[in-house]
C-alpha cells in the first residue's frame, strides 16, 4: 500500500516530522512492515531524523560509483538503466527496526534536477517494488515543484495531509485540492489547544470526518530528536509514558495519526478476504 505524507505548504507543517514519528509508532503497535522515502533531495531528510549528520554517508555497495551515488540514487540509476534489482533491493536501505521499518537513504551526489527527472521517471516501477518488499510504503512527498508529485498523489492509496491552524493554509487546501479529500486523513501539526481554530472547529468548518482527524502538538524534545538522528529511541523511550510525562499528548497525538492510517490500511486487506470468500 503506498501511502503519501504532504502538505499544500512548504516547510510550515511538519510533514517530515510527522512521518518519521508515525512510522515508528506504526510498526510497534502493528504488525506491519514499512518502507520509506523521499520524492527529492534535501539535507534535512529522514536519514538524518534516523541515524543524525554523521551515518548519512553512501552505502558501500559494491559496484556503486560517484555518479551512481548509493541509496535512492543507485536504485533510480538501475531501475533507468533497465534493471531490476529486486534481489539486491536491501542492498539499498537502511534498516531501522529490524525486519520491521526500512528507509531508502540519500547520498546526494546528484543534481536535484537530474534526482526529480529521474525519479518521475522510474516512479512506477519503483512503487512496484516497494509494494512487492513491504506492506506499506511511506512516501514523504514536497508540497510543489517536483515532477513526481502531482503523480504521487495520484497514485498513492492513502494521503496523509499534513495542515496547521492558519485559516488561509487550510482555505488553500480545501479550495485547490479538494479531489484529494475523499482519500485523505489530516494532521494538524504543532496544534495549540487553545487556539481559535481548534480541531472540532476546523472539522465543521471543512466538514471534516471527526475520525479522520489528529492533532499533533509542538514538542520541543521530539524535535531535538528530529534533529539530531535519536527519533527511534524518543518514539521507543515515550511511546508508553503517562499523563503525568511532558511528553503525554505529543504521544497520544502521534498514536491516533498512526491509528487512523493504520485502519484505512486494514480496510482493503479486509475487503480483499470478503471478496476471496465469494460474499
Amino acid at each position: 500500500m503506498k501511502i503519501a505524507f504532504w502538505s499544500n505548504v512548504s516547510d510550515r507543517c511538519a510533514v517530515s516530522e510527522n512521518l518519521a514519528a508515525i512510522s515508528i509508532a506504526s510498526v510497534i503497535r502493528y504488525s506491519y512492515s514499512v518502507v520509506m522515502m523521499e520524492n527529492r533531495l534535501c539535507n534535512h531528510n529522514l536519514g538524518r531524523a534516523f541515524m543524525g549528520n554523521s551515518n548519512v554517508a553512501p552505502l558501500n555497495e559494491v559496484g556503486t560509483n560517484y555518479y551512481d551515488g548509493a541509496g535512492i540514487e543507485s536504485l533510480l540509476r538501475k531501475i533507468y538503466r533497465g534493471e531490476k534489482p529486486v534481489g539486491n533491493i536491501l542492498k539499498h536501505m537502511k534498516e531501522i527496526i529490524q525486519k520491521r521499518l526500512y528507509y531508502i537513504p540519500q547520498s546526494r551526489v546528484i543534481h536535484s534536477e537530474i534526482f526529480d527527472y529521474e525519479f518521475d521517471h522510474c516512479l512506477h516501477p519503483l512503487l512496484s517494488m516497494m509494494e512487492e518488499f513491504a506492506d506499506i510504503c511511506f512516501i514523504d512527498t514536497a508540497s510543489q515543484n517536483n515532477l513526481s508529485t502531482k503523480t504521487i498523489l495520484e497514485e498513492s492509496d492513502l494521503i496523509v495531509v499534513n495542515l496547521c491552524q492558519k485559516q488561509n493554509i487550510l482555505e488553500d487546501f480545501f479550495l485547490n485540492y479538494s479531489s484529494l479529500i475523499s482519500k485523505s486523513v489530516f494532521i494538524i501539526s504543532n496544534y495549540e489547544l487553545n487556539s481559535l481554530l481548534n480541531s472540532r472547529r476546523i472539522a465543521t468548518t471543512f466538514r471534516i470526518p471527526w475520525e479522520n482527524i489528529a492533532v499533533i502538538p509542538y514538542n520541543e524534545r521530539y524535535e531535538d530528536a528530529f534533529l539530531h538522528g535519536n527519533v527511534n529511541e524518543f518514539i521507543q523511550a515515550n511511546y508508553k509514558c503517562t499523563k503525568d510525562s511532558s511528553n503525554f499528548m505529543f504521544m497520544q497525538g502521534v498514536k491516533k495519526a498512526s491509528y487512523i492510517i493504520m485502519k484505512r490500511v486494514e480496510l482493503p486487506k479486509k475487503l480483499k478476504v470478503v471478496r476471496a470468500c465469494g460474499k
